[in-house]
């Protein structure tokens, strides 16, 4: 049975699964197979209320940490590398920033590096490392997977609002790492597998210095078809908004190709 990443999250919730998936990189509306074979039974534990499962968002730290205003243009932004060594940008348009995400209130914020698309080898545990100096904002150690249930309530949010809230839109980026860079900009690395052990709220990082490790943790497939969304969302953030807002394809490649060019370009 085939079923859209979105569609098929009532049906599991009704009956035994056993799950088997494959995804289609680089579209935006990623497939999975579902395979309904009587196997082993969703988890049965009564799931925590949105908003309180321990690690998901750190109590200490807000979710949409307000950093100082930005005097930099984003078109000289420049000086960062990238966030796994060897990689490039996709070539698919639909796996950068502006691309359509209908769980993501239209678009994506971020580049998504997968195997395939990405000039290098990438799956789990594929080093992530800090693609400037900075601060840490935001370390997720202990975060907690999202239940098969709780992902049918992110979705069920949706649809009745017309709107992801910033708390789901969170929810969706599993296990984070925030790093504040000044003048307003800040890199989040999202979906990961694991955190270094030292990587904590207010260190200072270097860039280059390993963050973590690549995951699928926030997906809905890290439920229900694990294995199949192995990648890295890494976003760009100026103040309130992302690097490429609003832009073109050509005009935000050439943006994200000038923020990668050396410091002293």
């Amino acid at each position: 049975m085939r079923r859209t990443r979105r569609g098929f999250l009532g049906l599991m919730l009704s009956v035994p699964v056993g799950l088997a998936g494959t995804a289609c990189l680089g579209a935006s509306d990623r497939e999975v197979n579902v395979t309904t074979n009587g196997g082993t039974p969703a988890p049965s534990e009564t799931p925590a209320p949105l908003g309180v499962v321990d690690g998901a968002t750190p109590a200490a730290i807000d979710f949409t940490p307000t950093p100082p205003p930005s005097t930099l243009d984003p078109d000289d932004l420049h000086g960062f590398v990238m966030p796994i060594e060897g990689a490039c940008f996709p070539s698919q348009d639909s796996l950068m920033p502006n691309s359509a995400r209908d769980y993501r209130n239209g678009v994506s914020e971020g580049v998504d590096f997968y195997f395939g698309d990405s000039c290098v080898v990438i799956e789990r545990g594929t080093e992530v490392v800090a693609a400037y100096d900075g601060v840490v904002m935001r370390a997720d150690h202990n975060y907690q997977e999202l239940l098969l249930s709780q992902i049918a309530e992110l979705e069920a949010q949706i649809e009745e609002d017309g709107t992801a809230t910033e708390e789901t839109l969170d929810r969706y980026r599993g296990r984070q790492v925030w790093i504040e860079h000044g003048n307003g900009v800040v890199t989040r690395y999202c979906h990961l597998n694991s955190i270094s052990a030292e990587i904590a709220p207010g260190l200072r990082v270097a860039q280059g210095q390993l963050l973590g490790g690549v995951g699928e943790s926030g997906t809905p497939e890290s439920v229900t078809a694990p294995g199949t969304q192995l990648h890295l969302h890494w976003e760009v953030r100026i103040d309130d908004s992302f690097l490429g807002q609003g832009l073109d394809p050509d005009t935000v490649r050439s943006m994200y190709a000038r923020l990668v060019e050396p410091a002293d370009s």
